[in-house]
C-alpha cells in the first residue's frame, strides 16, 4: 500500500496518515494497522521530509487555540464511533435489561436520524428585517411570521 508506484496515491496516503497521527486519537499501532503499514514502511514514511513537513504543519494546526471546538467535536465523534459496535451488540444481549437495550436502540436511532423526529407544524422561523440603503435614503421593512391554520383531510376528495 505504501509503495511509491503512483506518486499521487502515495501523497494522499502521506496526508491521511499525517492527519491521523497529528490528531492523536488512535494509537500509532492502530493507525498503521488501518493503513496496512509494516514497521519498516512506517519508519521509511516517518523519516521522509515531505511527511515530516506535513505532520509538523498538521500538528500545529490541530493544536491551535482556534481549533479547540473542532478538535473536541472530532474527538467526541471518533470516540463515540469507536463504541457503536458495542451498542449494536448489546441491543441483542438478553443478559442486559430490556429497558437499557431499548434506550441503546433509541440512542442509535437518534444518531442515525432514524427516530422520525421532524419539525411538523413549527412556526418556520422568526420574523426578519430587510434594510435598503440607497444614497442618503434609508427604508426598513419588518416582515412578521404568518401562520396559516387549517386541517388536513386524509382520504377525502373535495367536491
Amino acid at each position: 500500500m505504501a509503495t511509491d508506484q503512483a506518486g499521487e496515491i502515495f501523497a494522499i496516503n502521506y496526508a491521511a496518515i499525517a492527519r491521523e497521527v497529528a490528531m492523536d486519537i488512535l494509537p500509532l499501532a492502530e493507525i498503521l494497522e488501518l493503513h496496512k503499514l509494516s514497521t519498516e514502511e512506517w519508519l521509511r514514511i516517518s523519516s521522509h521530509p515531505k511527511f515530516v513537513e506535513m505532520l509538523n504543519n498538521l500538528v500545529q494546526e490541530w493544536n491551535s487555540a482556534s481549533n479547540v471546538r473542532e478538535r473536541v467535536k472530532i474527538k467526541a465523534a471518533t470516540g463515540l464511533e469507536m463504541q457503536l459496535e458495542t451498542y449494536i451488540t448489546d441491543i441483542a444481549d438478553p443478559d442486559i435489561p430490556l429497558a437499557q437495550r431499548v434506550e441503546a436502540g433509541k440512542f442509535l436511532a437518534r444518531l442515525g436520524e432514524l427516530d422520525g423526529k421532524e419539525i411538523i407544524g413549527g412556526a418556520g422561523g422568526n420574523a426578519f428585517t430587510i434594510n435598503l440603503n440607497i444614497g442618503n435614503v434609508s427604508r426598513q421593512a419588518e416582515v412578521a411570521t404568518k401562520v396559516i391554520e387549517g386541517e388536513v383531510s386524509r382520504g377525502a376528495i373535495p367536491e
